[in-house]
């Protein structure tokens, strides 16, 4: 679809509201949004975020609409006011221009991107998957019912909610074949078991550092005024009991030593391989970044 005042632009035909309701597409599959802050920081300033007329940016001739861009951005100041941050007074008005250019990048120009490379793959996502999301999404809001009062809320349809995991599912999946075509190409760079080296002294100081963590919560719960609320004591111990629980019972060290060292191993592989997907994904951005003509500030 084209602009009015300007044949060769596209009107952006998905709603991104979903991104507002806490059921946000994640902008960069596996990799945190400071992560991708600075990727653009030689291609977008902050002055250049502004929101002149109705668009702010354009990637690849792709159009952000101001109305996009300021939800977006309202929605993050937001997070900060329950701060106590007013981030429109004088003296947070530098802050007030990173945050823009954070909403820029993370919520709009990397996805667009991202989005765009996966469409000139042919990358499809069917009924049937967009189906499944939905319905894990109504199971954190605690029932579909929950979720469309949600939806009704921010006057989301479900159309446009079906449109936005559909976004969602088809970055991860190009991002997943992306990966996957990397670590094939570049094989030495894999994460596996034999990549990870655990010493006994590890494991047993993370066996000590269980135990003292254990009685130190439950100290805490026997005490009449502890140092964080009940409820908080109460959550933590039941998370180390369900994932340490059977260990933490053991009659010695050696008992559970061979079970805590193949759960250090398996967090050690999932953290470095993630640390590792996130530098590949960088590079990626910068790789988009240098064949891309993003413009701000219309």
């Amino acid at each position: 679809m084209t602009n009015g005042n300007n044949g060769n632009m596209k009107q952006p035909n998905i709603s991104r509201k979903i991104l507002y309701i806490a059921i946000a597409v994640i902008v960069v599959a596996g990799i945190g949004i400071a992560a991708v802050s600075g990727a653009f920081e030689d291609l977008l300033e902050p002055e250049d975020v502004a929101v002149n007329g109705g668009i702010v940016a354009t990637v690849n001739g792709e159009e952000v609409s101001r109305a996009e861009f300021e939800e977006a951005l309202e929605q993050e100041k937001r997070q900060y006011e329950m701060q106590g941050i007013d981030l429109d007074s004088e003296e947070m008005s530098d802050m007030l221009k990173e945050l823009e250019q954070h909403v820029l990048e993370t919520y709009f120009v990397v996805p667009i991107l991202i989005e765009q490379k996966a469409e000139k793959r042919g990358i499809e996502v069917s009924e049937d998957e967009i189906e499944e999301r939905y319905q894990e999404y109504a199971i954190q809001f605690g029932g579909e019912e929950q979720l469309e009062e949600q939806m009704e809320a921010v006057e989301i349809t479900r159309e446009e909610l079906d449109q936005d995991i559909g976004r969602e599912l088809t970055i991860h999946k190009y991002i997943d074949q992306y990966l996957e075509e990397y670590l094939e190409e570049n094989p030495e760079e894999r994460i596996d078991r034999e990549n990870i080296e655990l010493s006994e002294e590890e494991v047993e100081n993370q066996y000590q550092q269980l135990l003292d963590q254990y009685e130190q919560l439950q100290e805490m719960m026997e005490e009449e005024d502890p140092d964080m609320p009940r409820q908080q004591l109460e959550m933590q111990l039941s998370q180390l009991d369900e994932q340490y629980g059977h260990l933490l019972e053991a009659d010695s060290f050696e008992e559970i030593r061979p079970e805590l060292e193949e759960e250090m191993i398996e967090e050690s592989i999932a953290r470095e391989r993630q640390e590792k997907e996130q530098r590949i994904m960088m590079e990626l951005i910068e790789k988009l970044k240098e064949e891309s003509d993003v413009e701000t500030g219309f």
